[in-house]
C-alpha cells in the first residue's frame, strides 16, 4: 500500500512540473488586416528589438518565370517586459505573401495587421511568461522576379532576373522583421541545376559576398539577397604576402580564378597585400551590358574582361579605405594602368576622357548620378583616373605608390569621405616626399573639367658642323602648367626631354641627324585635348575613330599624344 502510494504521489509531483514546466502555445491563422495609409513608415515608427535570434528556411521553387517559396522564420527572444515586434512584407501584382500560421510561447501575445494596398505588416504584442520567448511563423511567397524593376536598394541597379540567373530580396521570402541579432537564412531545397550564393548588406553602399555553409548563410540580421544561377563554381588557393587567399568564381564564362588571382598579386604589389581571406567573382546579368559592383572580398559584374579589374580595385578603394566619390577615379586607374596597359590602351582611355559635353569638376560631384551615366563616367572615372596617371607622372612612380599606400592606411582606420579633405590629405602625402609645391597641379586637375591643350607653336631648325639644332615653342592654351616628355625622332635616334610647360616655353635640342618626327608626350601621361584618335559613342557602347589633323613645319612631323 505505501509503495502504490508512494508512486501515486511522485505521479502527481511529475505532473505538476510537467505542467508548471508547460508553456501555453498561442495560435494566429485566418488574420485580418485593417486598412490603413502608410504601411511602411508604421513599420519604421515600430522600432527595432535587439538580442534576437531568427532562424528562416526555405524551400524555392522556379520554371524560369515564377518563384514559389515555403518559408518558415523562427525567432528566438530574451525580452524582460513587453514589447512591440514588427513584420513586414509586401503584396503586389509580382510579389505575393501569405501568413498561413504564426505560433507564440514563453509569452502571452495579441497580434494586429494592416495593409495600404502595397505593404502588409504585422505587430505582435509580445509580453514575456518565461525567459526565452519564440515565435515561429509559416508562410508561401509567390514572386515573378524577371518583372520586378523596383530599385529597393542600390545593388538591385547592378543586378536583374533572367531564365538562368535569379535573385530574391529578402521581402521575396520572409517577413521583414525589426528586429536585430544572429540571423540565419537555410536554402533546404533549389531548383536543380542552380547554386546559390548570397549578398550582404553592409552599410549604405556596401555589400560582402557569401558562401553558404551547407546550405546555410550566416547574415547577422542585414539586408541579405539570394542569388541563384547556372554557373560553373571554380576554387583557387593563391598566396600573397605569406597567406593563403581563396579565390571562387561562379560563372558560365569559363575558369576565370587564374586571371582573378593575377590580378589580386599584381594589385598587391602595387597597392598594399590583399586584405581579406577571400575573392569572390559572381556573374550576373545587369541592367546594364557592362556593369558591376565591388564588394567586400568579392566582385560582382556582368562580365569579366571588361568589368572585373575594376571591381577587384574596390576592394582596397571602397572596402579597405573608403573614400566616396574618389574610388571610381582610384578604382579606374588601377584597373587600366596595373592591368596590361599599352599605348594603344592609353589612347582608348584618353579618348573615354573627352567622349562628354557635359563637365564638372570633380570636387563639385555629390555622388554618381545613374540618370547621366555617360557624363559620370566620362568625368569621374576616366577624367578622375588619368588625373592620377598625370599625378604618377608628376611624383615619380616610387614616390606615387608610396604615397598611395600610405593613403590607404591612413584611410582605413580615419574617414576619408569628403573629397575636399581627402585631396587635402593626398597633397600633404605628397608634397611631404617630394618637398615640392603640388597645391597647382590638384587645383588644375580636381577644381576644373577641362584639358591641356599642348601644341608646337614654333619650329627653327639650325644645319651646323656637328649636326643640328632644333629649338621648340611649345604652348598650352587652356591655363594648364604642366611637366611634358617631348620626343625627337631622326632616322638613328630618339631623343626624349622633359620640360616645363607654363604658358609657353622654348626646348632647344642638338641632333646629330636632321629631326624628321616630334611627339608632345609620348608616353600619354597628359589627356591632351587633340591627344586621342578615339571617342565613344554611348549609345552603341562603341569606339570611332577620328580623324585627327596631321600637322607639319619646316619639314618636320609633329604628332600630339
Amino acid at each position: 500500500m505505501k509503495a502504490r502510494f508512494s508512486m501515486v504521489i511522485i505521479v502527481i509531483i511529475f505532473t505538476v512540473t510537467l505542467l508548471l514546466a508547460y508553456t501555453p502555445l498561442k495560435v494566429f491563422e485566418g488574420i485580418t488586416f485593417s486598412k490603413t495609409n502608410n504601411v511602411k513608415l508604421l513599420f519604421e515608427r515600430s522600432g527595432t528589438i535587439s538580442g534576437a535570434k531568427v532562424h528562416i528556411s526555405l524551400d524555392v521553387a522556379f520554371d524560369g518565370w515564377n518563384t514559389s517559396i515555403t518559408g518558415v522564420q523562427e525567432v528566438e527572444l530574451s525580452l524582460k517586459s513587453p514589447a512591440v515586434v514588427p513584420f513586414l512584407f509586401e503584396n503586389s501584382s509580382i510579389l505575393n505573401m501569405k501568413i498561413e500560421r504564426i505560433e507564440v510561447s514563453g509569452a502571452e501575445a495579441a497580434l494586429k495587421a494592416f495593409h495600404d494596398g502595397r505593404y502588409d505588416l504585422l505587430l505582435l504584442n509580445i509580453t514575456p511568461t518565461d525567459d526565452v520567448q519564440r515565435i515561429k511563423i509559416l508562410y508561401t511567397s509567390d514572386y515573378q522576379p524577371l518583372l520586378d524593376i523596383n530599385t529597393r536598394d542600390p545593388i538591385e541597379w547592378e543586378i536583374a532576373s533572367n531564365k538562368n540567373f535569379f535573385y530574391l530580396p529578402p521581402e521575396a521570402y520572409m517577413p521583414v522583421p525589426g528586429l536585430k541579432g544572429n540571423f540565419t537564412v537555410e536554402v533546404e531545397s533549389y531548383p536543380e541545376g542552380y547554386t546559390p550564393v548570397g549578398i550582404l548588406k553592409l552599410s549604405s553602399a556596401e555589400y560582402k559576398a557569401l558562401l553558404p555553409e551547407k546550405n546555410t548563410f550566416h547574415t547577422h540580421g542585414n539586408r541579405f539577397y539570394v542569388l541563384f544561377g547556372k554557373w560553373n563554381v571554380y576554387r583557387k588557393s593563391v598566396a600573397i604576402n605569406g597567406k593563403n587567399v581563396n579565390v571562387v568564381a561562379l560563372t558560365d564564362e569559363g575558369n576565370v580564378t587564374d586571371e582573378l588571382a593575377k590580378l589580386l598579386k599584381v594589385y598587391s604589389s602595387y597597392l598594399i597585400p590583399y586584405p581579406y581571406d577571400e575573392m569572390i567573382y559572381i556573374r550576373v546579368k545587369g541592367h546594364a551590358e557592362y556593369s558591376g559592383h565591388g564588394l567586400y572580398g568579392g566582385a560582382l559584374a556582368t562580365q569579366f574582361n571588361k568589368v572585373v579589374p575594376h571591381e577587384v580595385a574596390h576592394n582596397w578603394f571602397g572596402a579597405y579605405a573608403n573614400f566616396w566619390i574618389l574610388n571610381e577615379p582610384f578604382a579606374t586607374y588601377v584597373s587600366i594602368s596595373l592591368n596590361n596597359l599599352t599605348l594603344e590602351r592609353v589612347d582608348l582611355w584618353e579618348g573615354l576622357c573627352f567622349s562628354s559635353k557635359r563637365r564638372t569638376p570633380i570636387v563639385k560631384m555629390r555622388g554618381v548620378d545613374i540618370s547621366r551615366m555617360s557624363d559620370t563616367t566620362a568625368n569621374l572615372y576616366y577624367r578622375g583616373g588619368f588625373i592620377l596617371r598625370s599625378l604618377q607622372f608628376v611624383v615619380g612612380n616610387e614616390t606615387f605608390f608610396e604615397g598611395i599606400r600610405e593613403l590607404l592606411e591612413v584611410c582605413h582606420v580615419k574617414e576619408c569621405t569628403k573629397t575636399e579633405e581627402t585631396l587635402n590629405l593626398l597633397r600633404k602625402i605628397f608634397e611631404n616626399s617630394t618637398h615640392q609645391d603640388l597645391d597647382w597641379f590638384f587645383k588644375e586637375w580636381f577644381y576644373r573639367a577641362d584639358y591641356p591643350n599642348f601644341t608646337v607653336s614654333t619650329l627653327k631648325l639650325i644645319q651646323n658642323d656637328g649636326g643640328y639644332s632644333l629649338m621648340l615653342n611649345i604652348s598650352e592654351e587652356n591655363g594648364f602648367a604642366m611637366p611634358l616628355e617631348v620626343k625627337i625622332v631622326t632616322p638613328t635616334e630618339n631623343i626624349t626631354k622633359r620640360i616645363f610647360v607654363n604658358s609657353s616655353s622654348v626646348l632647344s635640342v642638338e641632333t646629330k641627324e636632321k629631326p624628321i618626327m616630334v611627339i608632345l608626350d609620348p608616353n600619354d601621361w597628359i589627356a591632351n585635348v587633340n591627344g586621342s584618335s578615339y571617342r565613344l559613342n554611348w549609345e552603341k557602347l562603341t569606339f570611332e575613330k577620328i580623324e585627327k589633323e596631321e600637322m607639319e613645319i619646316n619639314g618636320i612631323k609633329i604628332v600630339i599624344n
